[in-house]
């Protein structure tokens, strides 16, 4: 194919609306059965003959083996005429204007028609005119006028109405334009950047214009641009421009304010740090793989997803390197990375993802959030006070957990890294405080609390040494205070016969060495520990079943909380009743919940608190034995 030429014909011989045709043509690119390959076939007749040697702008309309029509290439032969179209679409990607035979869609076309009228104007007011280039400008202009036009003039109907049809929907998404959409699952409203648009057709033949779209984000390696891939489904007729899911940020009824709201909430994604601990509350999603088979070659840094809602309420730690690292790679992938530190152009913020990837700790779960909903963690620095414990072993937790966040390069084992933890043992039955010790201490600290089971951790020592490996790494990595309950089945005492146990046991105790941070471990089975761990455990507190005055104490903290008033009698008759510290708090939540949905008054809290003790009672009677049940009151049921 012939490169980009400035040849043509005499200017003196040739009017200039004859010359404005000759330098457009048109040639059916057809597939030759005989020769099995694709040839140019004239459309019309053309005095040229060389197919396209002195033409400015010739057009191929490509003809499939079948004789359908599938599209149109236009091939760009002048180099003044390239060189115009590559200075208005400055910045676009993936131009092919710019490859050793310049090609163009007509899409582009389309998209470079105000800058041709621009650039038109420019040129023939300039003393020394350059009629080559005034002329290839002309061509570039009647190419659209004479094969686009109809198509433009129907879409500047449909956008004067603010509607558009789906096969004019590319006429929309301006390469280097900002497009707005709007995430459902995380309710975020989010600017993006296109960089360009095609209809595409799934496996299934639904047809869909995809819209490829650049963001900034951190994808835990890298900060900078990575891909978005949004799809607009096919529909029939003409829809409102903002019914799509993405359209131009221009067409929003507030776009000044979303472009502003995006721009600050790009400053704060910019200065968040590697690893945030964040307090979230409100609608959030997780990113599930999907269709990951159908993605071309050249898009190989954009990823295809579909996302589940989730709800959270609670403590979330952002950290894009841990949810890349150990829970999914599904997210883009920054292809060109950019310098927080020299980040500027407010253009640039605008684009910035609002969802920030990380760990919600109350649901053990990985997830997409909105920053416009994270806030500060509102630490409780008298977590200890609450704790029913004797106030010995108090200060002995509170002293030590302090003092080893004060010293990170203290007292270190013979063999360098090992023995630095700081590892604690809570005995004791259900609901008698041990969980809440663990809280008490995250508070005061002011770190995060990772709570699991053991079970979580698997029954096999290879899942087991896997699971544990990365457990102790995000704790390490969070800074966090690590919480492992019910951890018997790593304490008890190995025997021969027990093999498989054993290795549990001796996985555990090695990483257990090499753990630089605080670690929890609850029990409910204090006897029978394995000897290895005394050496290793630096506090154990055995917590005592609740006695009548720890229950009281326990209520007069919950009732004090609720700035309700109750008599020493009172307390001492809930006191009374055998439940422990967890059935304590989840009776009083139940029963503030009743107090709120009835809309009682004030002082009718006790009521409520007695009612659901009675619900309580009657399902521990019943479980307990076939004897009649007892209700509150002490009536027979």
């Amino acid at each position: 194919m012939a490169q980009p030429s400035d040849t043509t014909p005499e200017l003196k011989t040739v009017l200039p609306d004859q010359l404005l045709k000759k330098r457009v043509a048109q040639f059916d690119y057809y597939y030759d059965t005989r020769t099995f390959s694709y040839k140019l076939r004239k459309s019309a007749k053309q005095k040229n003959s060389e197919h396209g040697q002195k033409y400015a702008v010739m057009i191929r309309r490509k003809i499939d083996q079948r004789g359908h029509y599938v599209g149109s290439v236009i091939d760009i032969k002048s180099a003044r005429l390239c060189n115009v179209l590559l200075d208005i679409n400055k910045g676009v990607e993936d131009l092919e204007i710019s490859r050793a035979e310049p090609q163009a869609s007509p899409e582009l076309m389309c998209y470079s028609y105000p800058g041709l009228l621009e650039r038109l104007a420019v040129e023939q007011k300039r003393e020394q005119r350059d009629e080559l280039l005034i002329c290839d400008i002309q061509a570039a202009i009647f190419y659209v006028d004479e094969y686009m036009g109809s198509t433009m003039k129907d879409v500047t109907q449909m956008i004067s109405h603010r509607e558009i049809s789906y096969d004019a929907a590319w006429a929309l998404f301006f390469p280097n334009s900002l497009v707005y959409s709007h995430n459902t699952n995380t309710d975020q409203d989010a600017v993006l950047i296109v960089r360009r648009s095609s209809y595409e057709v799934r496996s299934d033949r639904s047809r869909y214009l995809q819209v490829v779209c650049d963001i900034i984000h951190d994808d835990g390696q890298q900060f900078g641009f990575a891909r978005s891939a949004l799809e607009i489904n096919e529909y029939p007729g003409t829809r409102p421009i903002t019914s799509l899911f993405v359209y131009p940020l221009q067409y929003h009824d507030d776009n000044d304010g979303v472009y502003s709201r995006a721009v600050e909430l790009g400053k704060r994604m910019v200065q968040l740090p590697t690893h945030s601990f964040r307090k979230i509350s409100g609608r959030a999603s997780r990113r599930v793989a999907r269709r990951k088979h159908e993605l071309e070659e050249d898009d190989k840094f954009m990823t295809k997803f579909e996302t589940e809602p989730m709800f959270v309420n609670g403590r979330v730690m952002i950290s894009p390197f841990a949810y890349a690292r150990f829970h999914s790679t599904i997210t883009p992938t920054v292809y060109r990375a950019l310098n927080k530190n020299t980040l500027e152009d407010d253009r640039l913020y605008a684009i910035c993802s609002p969802i920030a990837r990380g760990y919600a700790m109350d649901r053990k779960d990985w997830g997409e959030f909105a920053l416009t909903r994270a806030g500060d963690v509102e630490w409780d620095d008298s977590a200890f006070d609450a704790l029913v414990l004797g106030q010995k072993q108090k200060k002995l937790i509170h002293s030590l957990v302090l003092q080893h966040d004060k010293n990170e390069n203290g007292f270190d084992d013979i063999i360098k890294g090992k023995g630095r933890g700081l590892v604690g043992l809570l005995s004791g039955t259900p609901g008698c405080g041990k969980t809440l010790t663990a809280e008490a201490v995250a508070e005061v600290t002011h770190k995060p609390l990772y709570a699991l089971s053991a079970g979580e951790l698997g029954i096999t020592p290879t899942s087991l040494e896997r699971t544990l490996d990365r457990v102790l790494e995000l704790a390490q990595m969070w800074d966090a205070v690590l919480l492992l309950d019910e951890a018997e089945v790593f304490l008890t005492q190995r025997n021969f016969s027990d093999v498989g146990r054993n290795a549990l046991v001796s996985i555990f105790l090695r990483r257990l060495e090499y753990y630089q941070g605080i670690l929890i471990l609850t029990t409910n089975m204090p006897k029978n520990f394995d000897h290895a761990f005394q050496s290793r455990i630096h506090f154990s507190i055995n917590y005592p079943e609740l006695d009548i005055h720890s229950r009281k104490i326990i209520w007069t903290m919950f009732f004090r909380r609720s700035s309700t008033y109750i008599s020493d009698e009172e307390l001492c008759r809930l006191a009374s009743f055998p439940i422990n510290g967890r059935q304590i708090k989840n009776t009083f939540s139940s029963a503030l919940t009743i107090s709120h949905a009835d809309d009682s008054p004030p002082g009718s809290l006790l009521q409520d608190v007695d009612t659901v003790l009675s619900v309580l009672n009657e399902w521990d009677q019943a479980t307990r034995s076939s004897e009649p049940a007892v209700d509150w009151d002490g009536d027979i049921l």
